[in-house]
């Protein structure tokens, strides 16, 4: 399977984590409906902060069995 990688800016390091979480979720959503995939692949995408640049979380996505893009967003390696 193969793998490639993604950088998207959104919100500030002085955000509440919540509000990040929000702006990373509609983030993931546009991307998922623009994203073209290839089967057997998955992108990676790193959702950091404007400005400082602190990791807000990461998301992969990729094609489910009946070929829509999908996405799992994990926000444990954060580093705000």
């Amino acid at each position: 399977m193969e793998t490639k990688e993604m950088n998207v800016k959104c919100g500030e390091s002085t955000d509440s984590f919540e509000k990040l979480e929000t702006l990373c979720e509609k983030e993931a959503q546009k991307l998922a409906g623009t994203l073209e995939i290839p089967e057997q692949t998955t992108i990676s995408v790193a959702f950091w902060t404007n400005g400082r640049s602190e990791l807000i979380g990461t998301a992969d996505f990729y094609k489910d069995g009946t070929g829509n893009v999908c996405y799992d967003l994990d926000f444990s390696e954060t580093t705000l």
